[in-house]
This record gives structure tokens, sequence and C-alpha cells, in this order.
């Protein structure tokens, strides 16, 4: 269980609240200048007589200003009162999330799209909010101690704490050194791998034709209407459906020549992170950082992988394709 403790800001901690409070304090005059410009020029149109609309342009203010005063109360609280709250404990997860959010098409306008990260630590399993800095050097596995501020909740400090003594370090890097040395031999395929080389090869052929299938439409569209000089004026909308054809072919020379060869080779690889991606638009995932590569698996492999663990990772021959991980007590699980 994670253990809190209440102390005194630091100089770097009220420094960081200051920026932080300075920068809410000239965001609203800026977006309030944004908003003069754009209700004048709404106004000048004939924008007043939609009454329905003020309320609506009166309501996101309100509701927007609100947001803002509230963050900028929370930062001037957290430097008035002068403590941080500090967590300490393990990694034992980590979760990147993806908000995508986009403007509604206006008079024909093209929508636009936005994407926004989010990087989320989970210590002893409760979950806190950090900037990309802190994220990407807190391992799964690690003990850290993480200072935030209690009331605005904004991330002052993460420290990697339990490092251990630097005999045992030299000991460790050189067990898995000789660990990712090893020559596994190549192994004949089991009928599970013809299998998962099936779902590959079907996996290729659905990705393939989602990629190309907007831009066949509308060089289908365009040559059933008879705009051929448009068909040849924007010539360049074919590059995309024969490339990803291409790539197909590729897929599936590699996926003939796999099969005929009958044989996978394995990879010694180790653990060295893993997260959670979530997103609002699509599914969610589950990846591992392995000294060969990530590698996307699913939840039921997620959970028995942990941090410094010696695995396998079977490939194709051609292609580079993985087809399974083989666990430290020798199951071996396939990834499709």
């Amino acid at each position: 269980m994670s253990k809190l403790e209440t102390l005194p800001l630091e100089h770097r901690d009220k420094t960081k609240l200051r920026r932080q409070l300075y920068g809410m304090l000239l965001f609203p005059v800026v977006v309030i200048g944004i908003f003069w410009l754009f209700l004048s020029f709404m106004f000048n149109s004939g924008f007043s007589d939609d009454s329905f609309g003020i309320y609506m342009m009166v309501a996101f203010s309100v509701l927007f200003f609100s947001v803002i005063a509230y963050i900028i109360a929370s930062t001037a609280i957290d430097l008035k009162r002068g403590v941080k709250s500090r967590v300490s404990g393990k990694i034992t997860d980590k979760r990147m999330h993806w908000a995508t959010t986009g403007d509604r098409p206006v008079q024909g306008h093209k929508t636009r799209t936005r994407t926004r990260r989010s990087y989320y630590v989970y210590i002893d399993d409760e979950e806190f909010s950090v900037d990309y800095s802190y994220y990407s050097k807190a391992r799964v596995g690690t003990d850290v101690q993480l200072d935030r501020a209690p009331k605005s909740g904004i991330t002052l400090d993460l420290q990697v704490l339990g490092q251990v003594e630097d005999t045992h370090v030299a000991q460790k890097l050189d067990e898995e050194e000789k660990f990712l040395e090893k020559h596994i031999p190549h192994t004949r395929y089991t009928p599970k791998d013809y299998e998962a080389l099936h779902r590959i090869w079907k996996m290729e052929i659905k990705k393939r034709l989602i990629r190309s299938s907007p831009f066949i439409s509308i060089g289908f569209l365009m040559i059933i209407s008879g705009f051929w000089s448009f068909v040849v004026l924007l010539f360049p909308i074919w590059a995309v459906p024969l490339f990803q054809f291409y790539r197909l072919y590729v897929a599936y020379r590699n996926y003939n020549m796999n099969k005929e060869r009958s044989h996978k080779r394995g990879v010694p690889s180790i653990v060295e992170d893993k997260f959670a991606l979530t997103s609002n638009r699509y599914s969610n995932s589950n990846r591992i950082i392995l000294t060969s590569g990530p590698l996307l698996v699913n939840s039921t492999l997620y959970d028995k992988l942990f941090i410094g663990a010696k695995v396998f990772v079977y490939k194709t021959q051609y292609g580079n394709q993985p087809l399974s991980v083989v666990l430290p007590n020798g199951e071996e699980v396939h990834l499709v």
C-alpha cells in the first residue's frame, strides 16, 4: 500500500506553482481578447438577432471562466498553505490516454481534429496524472516517490527510488547480457502457428483494403461521372492504393514462403516496461516494451508479464512477424 506524507513546499516547488499561476492568469486575458474580436465580428454580421446563439455563448463563457477560476484558486490555495503531499510506493502499471476531439463541419469546411495525450502512473494500484517527463522515467516495478500539490493536483516531482547496490546491478546486467546472447534453434511450426499465420494474413488484407478504399472510391466516382480530366489531374490519389496493394503483395509472398519454410525463429528478450493505451475513439490496447522492440499483447498476456521477465519471442522467417511469446514458466502464448 502506498505511503502518504505531508511536507512543506520547497523553493523549487513554489517556483513551479508560481509559474503555473502566472500562466493561468495570463491565459484568460488572451482568451478574452479572442472572444472580443469574435463577438464584435458576429454582432456586425447580424448575430445579435439570434438570441439562442447569444445565450449559448454566454453559457459557454461562464463555464469556461469558471473552470479557469477554479484552477487559479486551487493553485493559489496550495501556495498559501505551503504544503505538498508525497506518495511513496511501487509503480504497478502505466496508462496513456489519447483524447481526440473534432469540430463540426460548418458551411462545407472540413472537420478539424485535435489529439491530446494524458499520462498516468499507478502507485500501488492508485492512479495519478503526471507529465510525460515523469511518465517516461517511471517504469513498472520501480519504487518511486511522487510530490503533488494537494488542492490543484499539480505534479511537482517524481523520483525513482530503491536502487540496488552497484555489485548487484553489474551481476544482473551480466545475466541479462548472457541471456540475450543465447542462440535459439529454429523450431517447426505447430498447428496453432499455422492458424496464427492465416489470421495475420486476413488482418493484413483487411488493413490494406481499409486504407485504400477511400481513394479507390473517389477515383471510381470520378470515372463513372465522366470526369476523366480530373482522373488524370489528380493522379496522386492512385499512389496510396497502389502502395497498399504492393504491401499486400509483399505480405502474401511472405505468407506463402513462411508456410513453405515451416520454421519459426526464437529471439531472446527481456521485458523492460509495459503500459496500457486507451482512447475515446479507438479500441484500447496493451503494450510491452522488450529489448527486441515493442509488442502489442492482449490483457491476459499483459497481466502475466512482469518487468525483468526473460522470454522468447517467436517470429516468422520472412516478414519478421511476431507469432508467440514463451513465458519464463515455458507456457507459449500466441499473439493473434
